[in-house]
């Protein structure tokens, strides 16, 4: 029998949440019992050519209910979903593996076994793969591809992901969100810069609503990494005479090119954000091309700070900044990076530049907690969960406001 998904991008990254089975008889919407079927999964990353099985075990039901094709609850259907229970320790739950520094969906092989009665149905067995549903992701594209030829690195291909809101039109003036991507996600397929973690969420009504309910959100995609400099140790990217990635004019050229196919993009509210390589990215870019952005929100940024020139910083001194890094941070120590640069900029009386620095990086929902009970503590280079679910805030000007507040607020003079 067939089953088929439902992936949700958690606080984490993605996650098997959901399987439906097609009974192909109408039922009720009758109580079944979460022990009616078992659920076995073995996951494999075909790029690794010597272990492709990962790991495979046991996943727990949280509740079974007659469904929808879709896995939504209803009175009456033909189908039943059981939704399963994640967390951000529980990897057999992921569709996404990390293999050599790098995330890709992965295969997942599931058998949905009965175990009791329901209804008139007994002894089902479910162990091939139907549809997968990301509910999520759908209102993104991900066929954007561009080419820039620079003068320096050749042909450099960029692949992107985007989300137009339905409003938009060509006047429409609406604000335009670009993420840039961590490490792990780069490649060509640009669903991973806003699955891997969940940066989807960008598009979503709850982040949408501060931005009038409508934004633009671009994500573009590296073939490699954005701290790639060529012919260049990565631990020297962000060199003061350098100061770029092979990526800096090729994002250019694709944004000029992504303004101008999409005319109800209001150019005074261009924002610009990203995640550790992202982060580094994103100091480099507005550094670059200051004039481009309203406000910049680099997070647990790569960038050295005794790598930016006095120069460089007097050419982003006016612009509103908001840097995120944790202090638990084992990857991005703050003060050797954008710590540093923080406070460079307020010495130079920067005036609308922030700081975000919590000590741990632990879920704020209540979902998911130790074995203590306490709040479950993320790694600490972790720091873009905060931004995702936009549980930081500053007090400016006398009132607390959110990160995401503070952004769209932002218009350029």
């Amino acid at each position: 029998m067939i089953y088929h998904q439902v992936y949700t991008i958690m606080d984490w990254g993605p996650a098997v949440t959901k399987l439906i089975l097609d009974l192909e008889k109408k039922l009720p919407a009758l109580p079944i019992d979460a022990a009616s079927f078992a659920v076995s999964v073995k996951r494999f990353d075909p790029r690794n050519t010597e272990a492709a099985l990962i790991d495979e075990g046991s996943r727990k039901i949280k509740i079974i209910f007659v469904s929808d094709a879709q896995g939504n609850k209803t009175d009456s259907g033909t189908h039943i979903t059981l939704e399963l229970a994640c967390g951000p320790a529980d990897s057999l739950g992921s569709p996404m593996n990390s293999y050599k520094a790098r995330n890709a969906w992965i295969d997942c092989h599931y058998r949905i076994v009965q175990k009791k009665r329901v209804a008139d149905i007994s002894d089902l067995i479910a162990d091939k793969p139907g549809k997968t549903h990301k509910p999520q992701l759908e209102k993104f594209n991900f066929s954007g591809k561009i080419k820039y030829h620079d003068r320096e690195y050749g042909e450099v291909p960029l692949t992107y992901a985007d989300y137009i809101p339905p409003g938009a039109h060509e006047g429409s003036k609406l604000p335009l969100i670009i993420w840039l991507h961590g490490l792990g996600e780069g490649g060509t397929d640009a669903s991973l810069p806003v699955s891997a973690n969940k940066a989807c969420h960008f598009a979503s009504p709850e982040i949408q609503a501060y931005f009038g309910g409508e934004a633009y959100v671009l994500a573009p995609q590296a073939p490699t990494f954005w701290m790639d400099m060529v012919n260049l140790d990565p631990r020297d990217a962000g060199n003061e005479t350098l100061n770029a990635s092979k990526y800096t004019r090729a994002l250019k050229n694709l944004f000029d090119h992504y303004i101008a196919a999409n005319p109800g993009i209001d150019r005074q509210r261009i924002y610009i954000g990203g995640c550790s390589n992202g982060g580094f990215m994103t100091q480099v870019l507005i550094m670059a091309y200051p004039e481009l952005f309203a406000a910049a929100f680099p997070v647990c940024s790569t960038a050295i700070d005794s790598r930016i020139t006095h120069k460089q910083l007097l050419s982003i001194r006016h612009l509103p900044i908001w840097f995120v890094n944790a202090a638990s941070d084992p990857v991005v120590p703050a003060p050797k990076n954008s710590l540093g640069t923080y406070d460079r900029l307020v010495k130079l009386e920067a005036p609308q530049v922030y700081y975000s620095y919590p000590r741990n990086i632990y879920d704020k929902s209540g979902l998911y907690t130790k074995k203590d009970g306490s709040p479950y503590v993320y790694p600490g280079h972790c720091s873009w969960i905060y931004v995702y679910n936009n549980w930081l805030t500053q007090y400016i000007h006398g009132k607390e406001i959110s990160l995401m507040e503070w952004l769209a607020s932002q218009r350029k003079k």
